[in-house]
């Protein structure tokens, strides 16, 4: 059983999220898709529990690649063009419906993007970089390899200080990385010459553009709804991988907190194995391991906890390193 569990083609159970809302699209449910989505996950997670073998690098294994990743993004851009057709013909609690749904889609593509992104070839940024227009967030390639130059500095996104509360985090991560996204590219561009962000902002103007053409003032709310989720979401999983390790108070050994819940990593590319991802940031997703201090409930699980910030303070701040739970009362900020 322990084997079993462990076999890389269960990876490719992940493409099952948008092959559900493809589904559930064609035929107007939506919510019918969130419910089971989230119910599935929530339960999954409680019941499967962790990876037998997460904790350290894996043993060597078949790998299925790009493969996976791959899958789950063409499969959600399908899925995410029926939900823009129908949103703008759609009657309100469908329409509403739909933009949840596709920006929750979207930002579970995200994992999936970010994993592309990683690998070393001129072919895997440009897919990421379509993608990442359509998930609302065309500058995050570059952001993100920031965040990974400086993690740990709140500056640069994702890390959030002890005592800071979701809610506050969100704004300051995302216009913050913008800001010095954009600054970091002008000195990049002086040095080499060529942009990193021409080709997706202006594939996302581009969209937009062809989106208001469509579908008129109906297809532009949805887009900009299902990328303002989208963007929320990917913003709080920041938030709960590097919440209170800013660099200037964590151990020099504690850059992030895993997730080696089961479901959790073969939904989301083992995007729970994130402290592996930092250290070794071109290792491919299923060749990473549990290296870090773990979090005590799957992504979701965690996920509902941030969006309520006195629960959240009680169960994470005694996990934090001492030296940095001994300031979090007099620095919380709600």
């Amino acid at each position: 059983m322990i084997f079993s569990r462990e076999k890389c083609a269960w990876y490719w159970l992940s493409t099952s999220i948008p092959a559900l809302a493809t589904v559930s699209f064609c035929y107007g449910r939506p919510w019918l898709f969130l419910f089971v989505l989230i119910a599935a996950i929530l339960i999954g997670d409680s019941i499967l529990g962790e990876d037998f073998n997460a904790a350290g690098r894996p043993e060597p294994q078949a790998s299925v690649g790009v493969g996976v990743p791959l899958a789950f993004v063409t499969w959600w851009e399908v899925a995410a063009l029926i939900a823009c057709e129908r949103a703008v013909r759609a009657r309100p609690l469908e329409f509403v419906g739909l933009t949840v749904a596709s920006g929750v889609l979207s930002a579970f593509a995200m994992a999936h993007i970010h994993e592309v992104m990683h690998r070393p070839n001129r072919l895997s940024r440009v897919v990421s970089d379509l993608a990442l227009a359509w998930a609302g967030y065309p500058h995050y390639r570059v952001v993100h390899l920031l965040h990974h130059a400086h993690v740990g500095n709140p500056r640069y996104g994702s890390t959030a200080h002890a005592g800071l509360s979701l809610w506050r985090h969100v704004s300051r991560s995302f216009w913050g990385a913008l800001v010095v996204g954009f600054e970091n590219e002008f000195v990049y561009i002086h040095k080499r010459r060529r942009s990193r962000l021409l080709i997706p902002v202006l594939t996302c103007a581009a969209m937009t553009m062809l989106i208001a053409w469509k579908g008129g003032r109906y297809g532009i709310v949805f887009y900009l709804g299902q990328s303002a989720i989208s963007v929320f979401i990917v913003e709080a999983i920041g938030y709960i991988q590097h919440y209170g390790l800013s660099e200037s108070d964590r151990p020099e050994s504690q850059i992030a907190w895993d997730v080696p819940w089961w479901l959790s990593n073969r939904l989301f590319a083992n995007n729970g194995r994130h402290t592996h991802h930092h250290l070794e940031q071109t290792q491919r997703f299923d060749q990473l391991g549990c290296v870090g201090e773990p979090l005590p409930a799957g992504y979701l699980h965690m996920f509902f906890l941030a969006l309520l910030p006195p629960l959240w303070f009680s169960v994470m701040d005694r996990r934090l390193p001492k030296k940095i739970a001994s300031t979090v009362v007099p620095r919380r900020q709600g």
